[in-house]
C-alpha cells in the first residue's frame, strides 16, 4: 500500500508538472495569439484601408489629368473653328499614339457628325445620339464606365471580354461664342486594370489582395476576375465607402467568406468631381492571419515538449518526499476510520516536520470549531426569542420550496401572521408576559405544520409560515389557516394569568400569485392587511381580481 501511495503521487506530480506546461503553452498560444492576431488585423486592415485610397487618388488623379488633356486641346484654334480636319487628324492620332489610354478621339461637328477621329473610325458617322455629344455640347461631361456600342467590333478583346470605355467630352467653342462642335473621347478601361496589377501587386502582408472598383449603384466595374464585373455588391463596407467613410471592417461576402476588407471613396481631386466610385480592398482572414496560426503551433509544440521533459523530471523529483507524506496520508485515513485519536509525528524535510505539527494542530482546532460553528449557524439562522427561523432562513427555504415545487409540479403556499391585539398584553401583564405569549405562539405554529414546512418570526408579533402543498394549493392553505386560528383561540397561561388573543392571516400562493419570493411575502403582507380591515381572527387569500375573506363568524 505505501509503494502504492509512492508511486501515485510520483506520477500525479509528474502528470500535473506536464498539464501544468501545457496549460501556460496553451494560455501563452491563446494570449499571444491573440494579441498577435489583433495586431496584425488592426495593421492588415489599416493597410488594405491604404490601398484603396491609394487607388481611389490614382483613379482620381488619373481622370483629373486627362480631363484636362482633353480641356486644354479643346481651346486649340484649329480645332475649334473645324476648318482644317486633315490637321486636326493629324493632332488627335499624335495624341492617341503619346496616350494609348484614349483609345478613341472623334472631333464632332454641331450635329454630332465625325468629322475627324482617331484611325478615321466613324468618321462620317453621326452619333448626336450618344452622350458623349448630347451631354458634352452643353459643357465638360466625363462619363460612368460602358461597353463600347459603335466601337465594340472596331477593337480587340481584353481578357475575352468586350473593352470597355470611360468618356470625356467638351464643347468646341469659336471666336464667336458659338459652338462648333464636340471634343469627345473613350479612355480604355485598361488603366484601371493596369493601375490594380502593377502599382498594388501587393507585398508582404499585403499580398494576394483583391482591389474592386464600384460604381455609385453598386456594380463591379472591376473586380478581381472579370466574371465578377457587372455584378451588383451588396455589403457594409461598400455602404461606408459610399458615405465618404474610409476605413476598414470585417465582412462576409457573396462567396461566403469573410475577408478583412478596406474602403475609401473615389470623391475626386482638385477641381474634377469624381464619378462617385467606391474602392474596396480585400484580403482573406485566414491568409491574413496565417502568420499567427502558425506562431501559435509552434508554441503549442514546444510546450508539449518542454511538458514531457518537465514531468520526468518532477517524477523523479517527487520521490524525496513522497514518502512522508504518505506516511501522514495513511494516519488520516486512520483517524477516519476511527483507529487512531492524532496524528502522529512524521519526520523528513523541514518542511515535512512542519506540516507534520501543523495538521496536529489544525486537526484539533478544527475539532473544537466544528461544535462553535454549528451552534453559531443555528444562532445566525433563528430567532433568539421564539427559536423560530429568521429572515436569513426564510430567504434559504424559499430557494429550497420553489425549487422543489418546480421539481414536483406542486405549490408553495406562504401564510402572513399577525396577533390581533397583542400590544394591550404588553402594556397590562408586561413585556416578560408577552415574551411568554410569542413563544407559546411558536410552539402552537410547529405543532400545525409539517416537520419539512418553515415557520418564521419576522419581527415583532408578525411571523410567515412557507409550506409545500399539492396543485390545490387554495384549499389546503385555508385548511392549513383554519388549523391555525384555531390552535391559537385556545387560551394562554402568564403570570399565573389567563390570557386569550386572536390571529390574522394573508395567503398568497406560487405560482399563482407571483414568481419571486419578494413579491409572495408582499402579496401576503396585502392579503394581512386585508384581514386585519374586515376583522379579527380570520384570514384572506390573496387574488389579483378579487381579496376573498373569512372570518371565524362565517367558519363557524
Amino acid at each position: 500500500m505505501k509503494n502504492w501511495l509512492r508511486v501515485g503521487i510520483r506520477v500525479q506530480i509528474a502528470l500535473a508538472t506536464a498539464l501544468l506546461v501545457v496549460g501556460l503553452a496553451v494560455l501563452m498560444s491563446f494570449v499571444i495569439g491573440k494579441r498577435s492576431g489583433t495586431d496584425l488585423q488592426e495593421q492588415i486592415g489599416l493597410g488594405v484601408s491604404d490601398i484603396a485610397l491609394q487607388m481611389a487618388d490614382e483613379l482620381d488623379r488619373t481622370m483629373w489629368t486627362h480631363r484636362g488633356e482633353v480641356s486644354v486641346l479643346s481651346t486649340l484654334s484649329t480645332i475649334r473653328e473645324l476648318e482644317d480636319t486633315h490637321e486636326i487628324s493629324n493632332i488627335i492620332n499624335r495624341l492617341r499614339r503619346e496616350l494609348p489610354i484614349f483609345t478613341w478621339i472623334g472631333i464632332l461637328d454641331h450635329e454630332g457628325t465625325v468629322v475627324a477621329a482617331t484611325g478615321d473610325l466613324l468618321v462620317g458617322a453621326n452619333i448626336s445620339q450618344r452622350p458623349v455629344f448630347q451631354y458634352g455640347k452643353n459643357g465638360q461631361f466625363i462619363g460612368d464606365v460602358h461597353d463600347a456600342k459603335l466601337l465594340a467590333e472596331k477593337f480587340p478583346l481584353y481578357n475575352g471580354e468586350p473593352i470597355q470605355f470611360v468618356d470625356i467630352a467638351v464643347p468646341l467653342i469659336n471666336d464667336d461664342e458659338e459652338l462648333t462642335g464636340v471634343f469627345a473621347t473613350h479612355l480604355s478601361w485598361e488603366w484601371a486594370d493596369t493601375v490594380r496589377r502593377t502599382l498594388f501587386s501587393g507585398q508582404g502582408i499585403h499580398r494576394n489582395v483583391d482591389i474592386f472598383v464600384i460604381a455609385e449603384n453598386g456594380t463591379v466595374l472591376l473586380g478581381e476576375d472579370d466574371a465578377s464585373a457587372g455584378t451588383s455588391l451588396n455589403i457594409d463596407a461598400l455602404q461606408e465607402a459610399q458615405r465618404g467613410h474610409i476605413g476598414w471592417k470585417i465582412n462576409t461576402w457573396p462567396d461566403g467568406n469573410e475577408y478583412l476588407t478596406g474602403y475609401a471613396p473615389a470623391d475626386g481631386h482638385l477641381d474634377y468631381p469624381g464619378l462617385n466610385w467606391s474602392i474596396l480592398v480585400r484580403q482573406h482572414v485566414e491568409e491574413a492571419l496565417a502568420p499567427v496560426h502558425n506562431l501559435r503551433r509552434d508554441i503549442l509544440i514546444w510546450g508539449l515538449m518542454l511538458a514531457v521533459v518537465f514531468s520526468v523530471i518532477a517524477w523523479w523529483g517527487a520521490g524525496f518526499f513522497v514518502g512522508p507524506i504518505g506516511q501522514i496520508a495513511n494516519s488520516i485515513e486512520a483517524m477516519k476510520r476511527g483507529e487512531i485519536d492524532q496524528l502522529p509525528d512524521v519526520h523528513g524535510a523541514r518542511e515535512i516536520n512542519i506540516l507534520s505539527k501543523s495538521l496536529q494542530a489544525l486537526l484539533a482546532k478544527l475539532t473544537e470549531k466544528d461544535v462553535a460553528l454549528g451552534e453559531m449557524e443555528h444562532i445566525a439562522h433563528h430567532d433568539k426569542l421564539t427559536g423560530l427561523g429568521n429572515r436569513l432562513a426564510l430567504d434559504a427555504y424559499f430557494e429550497h420550496a420553489i425549487a422543489r415545487a418546480n421539481r414536483e409540479e406542486t405549490e408553495v403556499a406562504i401564510l402572513m401572521m399577525d396577533l390581533d391585539d397583542f400590544k394591550p398584553i404588553n402594556d397590562k401583564y408586561g413585556h416578560g408576559a408577552g415574551d411568554d405569549v410569542l413563544r407559546e405562539v411558536a410552539k402552537r405554529l410547529r405543532r400545525c405544520v409539517r416537520g419539512g414546512d418553515l415557520v418564521a418570526r419576522q419581527g415583532g408579533d408578525e411571523m410567515v409560515i412557507v409550506c409545500n402543498i399539492e396543485r390545490d394549493g387554495a384549499t389546503e392553505a385555508t385548511m392549513l389557516a383554519e388549523r391555525i386560528l384555531h390552535e391559537i383561540l385556545m387560551p394562554f397561561i402568564t403570570g399565573g394569568s389567563r390570557v386569550s388573543i386572536q390571529m390574522s392571516i394573508g395567503i398568497s400562493l406560487y405560482p399563482a400569485h407571483g414568481t419571486n419570493p419578494e413579491e409572495l411575502l408582499e402579496q401576503a403582507d396585502t392579503a394581512l392587511y386585508a384581514a386585519k380591515a374586515r376583522g379579527k381572527n380570520g384570514y384572506v387569500m390573496y387574488s389579483e381580481t378579487d381579496m376573498i375573506s373569512h372570518d371565524s363568524s362565517s367558519r363557524a
